[in-house]
């Protein structure tokens, strides 16, 4: 004998119901536990990246005209891991401030605040005058230099510090920074005065202090800084370090420094 169609269209419903649910649910059940096994996609910001400029750009005819001698740098400032460089040769030292310089006037010029006259011969007289040295060049001296070569402002920098390190202890002095499960960390700070070559009266100071780490990479710490010494860049995290900290005192002067008025 049927029941009633009702109850018999419910035990139906419930046997296909009953067919079906339990295959549903182990494939959720599998879904879930493949996900689960899957690896974790981390994201991670390095901060490995160049800094913009905010500053508005200054019309041509309203720009200063800037030199830029080689920056000093302290014996005691360069740092690579944990061994102190201070027993470099001071041709080591000369050339990294010659690279930093080169380097300072190509951002000098991206900002679109100044314009520059050509460096050489500003060097080779300081240099020739025993004034290029660490700590020896006088503003007095480098005012005059630089009215010589027709620059309005002198650009007298430094290199304060300078140091790139590992949390792995990874490296050696002036070669391969960094691996896997490490972080290689590079940190410059400049200083920067622009100093009025007819009167030789400090007109802006700026300091710039950048840094910049990432994760499971390798530098090549001897290459970078060959690269620094005569002035090229690439897009390790030293050279962002750089760049960055040049950059921010470049904006930091540049926000200070008077406007060009009847000169």
């Amino acid at each position: 004998m049927l029941g009633p169609p009702g109850r018999r269209g419910a035990r139906e419903t419930r046997a296909i119901f009953h067919g079906v649910r339990f295959p549903a649910l182990f494939v959720l059940a599998l879904t879930l536990l493949l996900a689960a096994c899957a690896p974790a996609v981390e994201v991670e910001d390095t901060g490995a990246h160049l800094q913009p400029f905010t500053l508005d750009p200054v019309p041509r005819d309203q720009r200063y005209v800037i030199a830029v001698p080689s920056f000093t740098v302290g014996a005691g400032s360069v740092r690579i891991g944990s061994v102190d460089l201070s027993k470099e040769g001071e041709d080591f030292y000369r050339e990294l401030g010659s690279g930093v310089a080169d380097i300072f006037i190509a951002e000098a010029y991206e900002s679109q605040q100044f314009r520059i006259t050509e460096r050489a011969e500003i060097d080779k007289i300081l240099f020739e005058q025993d004034l290029a040295r660490s700590g020896r060049v006088n503003p007095a001296t480098a005012a005059a230099v630089g009215r010589i070569e027709g620059a309005e402002l002198m650009v007298l920098g430094s290199v304060s510090e300078f140091g790139v390190e590992t949390t792995g202890g990874g490296g050696r002095v002036l070669g391969v920074f960094g691996g896997s499960s490490e972080t290689v960390t590079a940190r410059v700070a400049v200083e920067i005065r622009f100093v009025d070559t007819n009167t030789a009266e400090i007109m802006a100071i700026g300091r710039g202090v950048a840094q910049v780490s990432q994760r499971n990479v390798s530098v090549d710490i001897a290459n970078v800084m060959t690269d620094l010494r005569v002035g090229r860049t690439g897009t390790t995290i030293v050279d962002y370090a750089v760049r960055n900290a040049i950059r921010s005192a470049i904006e930091s002067a540049a926000r200070s420094l008077p406007a060009k008025i009847g000169r």
